[in-house]
């Protein structure tokens, strides 16, 4: 069952890339946040006990669906994970992938790792292309995320009180569609 799963999320991402390549417009669909967080904590969780670091979700019940594209809403999260993964390599850790609602109505994502911190002098910098703190670290932009967030959402970063930090990102969530009144005949 799971070598289906993981060949039809493959398949996905190859038609992802292509779209990508045709600059075809992303395939936004209703998804749920949960459902995504858990598959990159399964397909991560083996590269994460390879470095002594434990994975934990904190996923509110019952959270709002929002419109998104899967594809990229997985590419953004793995990324996100895998720095914070890269940034507890040599110590271990425990990352921390939360879910919820947030006060302006979003559905807001956190990545909080307990590695070495974002540097002061280049926060500014982090979301810039290709930069990072490491020579093993990938940028954390090596991917556009901030434009893939930004169309519809927003992606920042915090230092976390004591060791590491954390990324957040949110979306909207799903409006559900207002139906018409039916006409008087």
């Amino acid at each position: 069952m799971r070598i289906v799963q993981d060949g039809a999320r493959a398949a996905d991402i190859i038609d992802h890339l292509r779209s990508l390549y045709k600059k075809s417009p992303p395939r936004r669909e209703s998804l749920d946040v949960n459902e995504i967080v858990r598959e990159m904590v399964v397909l991560l969780r083996g590269e994460a006990n390879r470095y002594a670091v434990s994975i934990r979700t904190d996923r509110e019940a019952d959270l709002a669906k929002v419109m998104a594209d899967r594809v990229q809403l997985q590419q953004v999260l793995m990324n996100i994970m895998l720095n914070g993964i890269e940034a507890m390599k040599e110590t271990g850790g425990v990352l921390t992938v939360k879910s919820q609602v947030s006060q302006d109505g979003h559905v807001l994502i956190s990545v909080s790792d307990t590695g070495v911190g974002l540097p002061a002098e280049q926060t500014d910098q982090i979301f810039s292309p290709f930069f990072t703190t490491s020579r093993q670290r990938h940028g954390i932009s090596d991917q556009p995320l901030h434009h893939r967030i930004a169309h519809h959402g927003r992606l920042w970063a915090t230092p976390n009180d004591g060791r590491g930090a954390t990324f957040h990102f949110n979306l909207p969530i799903e409006s559900e569609k207002v139906k018409a009144p039916a006409a008087e005949t």
